[in-house]
């Protein structure tokens, strides 16, 4: 397993020192900053972690078609940002059937297995019950005074995503001593989404609603639907806390790298070469108008709409830069985005297997339009 070979893997399986660097990447997320000022409309300055809260904030893409192509958009987007801090890392991912607690047959290094606990203070934090505790606290990712005198308002009393939230939830909780690892799922669980007899990527429904019964009843027949469940519930496991506040979490990421991971896995079916031409992947779903509601959060998905807010920076909920126009300042605007160019082009060049995902890099390292924050702001 060679660190900079490009490729994701179950992050309990990669050298501790890869584990480790992985770690400060994203903890240096947070000291490198968007350009503007914290009162531009929509807000600038704000640190490359907190614009990842602000993104999943202002689009809430769930429910529906476009959820799996978007997901990846921000999962690989994420990645770009890591490399700009080391270019060796990937992002690897949680395997939903590993215990993140306690994990028998981790890498710890020097050519050694043995357990890995991928809960506490030298990488993620704890698994609560409360919040999660260092290396975020000190990191500045959430600071439990928010809103006092001498420390920065809350993000949830101004809406503002300069500030910090005043906690990072996890529900989880420590494992009892001696007892056994409790997976969120188990691998005949995982290996059921790629059984399914119904083969095509969603019903193809024009309405997609978690609240009523019989669209409910159908989720587990169909592969996104099916998978988007697994993912909901993988929230819960961990960190049952409202969706629209999931992306706070560091954590997020991995167990969305891992959903990449599965879907990839299906689209590389050698049995369903249709998965990987962009003209058949989504079967019938292609350019559907779905109404979603999405507990409560209503939006219309097509798989023509553009990728937002990456496309002209205009999110369902709200506004979002650098990629949109701000009020303050003069900005060229990027380039339009569809999900059937962007997103394609990001799944043929992806070769995974049920381990592994080696994405290739673009020639010369070069970046999407509007994807390069501007600037490092320097401490002291």
């Amino acid at each position: 397993m060679a660190l900079g070979d490009g490729i994701r893997r179950n992050i309990a399986q990669v050298d501790p020192a890869e584990r480790a660097l992985f770690r400060d990447a994203i903890l240096e997320l947070h000291k490198r900053y968007y350009p503007g000022t914290k009162t531009d409309s929509p807000p600038g300055g704000v640190s490359w972690w907190f614009k990842q809260d602000e993104i999943h904030q202002a689009t809430h893409v769930h429910g529906g078609p476009e959820f799996l192509p978007w997901h990846r958009e921000i999962v690989n987007r994420f990645e770009e940002l890591l490399r700009q801090i080391n270019p060796q890392l990937s992002l690897h991912y949680w395997d939903y059937k590993d215990d993140p607690r306690n994990i028998p047959n981790g890498n710890i290094g020097g050519g050694n297995v043995g357990t890995v606990n991928l809960f506490d203070a030298s990488f993620m934090g704890s698994p609560g019950v409360g919040a999660a505790g260092d290396p975020l606290l000190t990191a500045g990712f959430y600071d439990p005074d928010a809103g006092t005198a001498g420390h920065p308002p809350d993000r949830d009393a101004t809406g503002n995503s300069v500030d910090p939230p005043s906690v990072i939830t996890r529900t989880l909780g420590p494992l009892a001593a001696g007892a056994s690892p409790s997976p969120y799922i188990t691998a005949a669980q995982e290996n059921a989404l790629f059984t399914l007899p119904n083969t095509s990527f969603g019903p193809g429904l024009s309405s997609n609603d978690n609240g009523d019964p019989a669209f409910v009843a159908i989720v587990p027949n169909y592969f996104r639907t099916r998978l988007e469940d697994m993912h909901n519930l993988s929230h819960v496991y961990f960190g049952n806390v409202s969706p629209h506040d999931a992306f706070r979490d560091p954590w997020v990421f991995l167990l969305h790298s891992n959903v990449d991971r599965l879907y990839a896995k299906w689209q590389t079916d050698p049995a369903h070469p249709e998965r990987l031409d962009p003209a058949t992947v989504y079967g019938s779903e292609s350019n559907l108008d779905v109404n979603v509601n999405f507990f409560g959060l209503v939006s219309l998905q097509n798989m023509t709409h553009n990728v937002e807010p990456w496309s002209t920076g205009h999110g369902e909920f709200a506004d979002i830069r650098p990629w949109g126009p701000v009020t303050t300042r003069t900005k060229a605007a990027s380039a339009s985005t569809k999900w059937r160019t962007r997103s394609t082009r990001r799944r043929t060049a992806t070769r995974c297997s049920s381990m592994t995902c080696r994405r290739r890099r673009r020639p010369g390292g070069r970046r999407p339009s509007g994807s390069t924050p501007a600037r490092t702001r320097r401490s002291g």
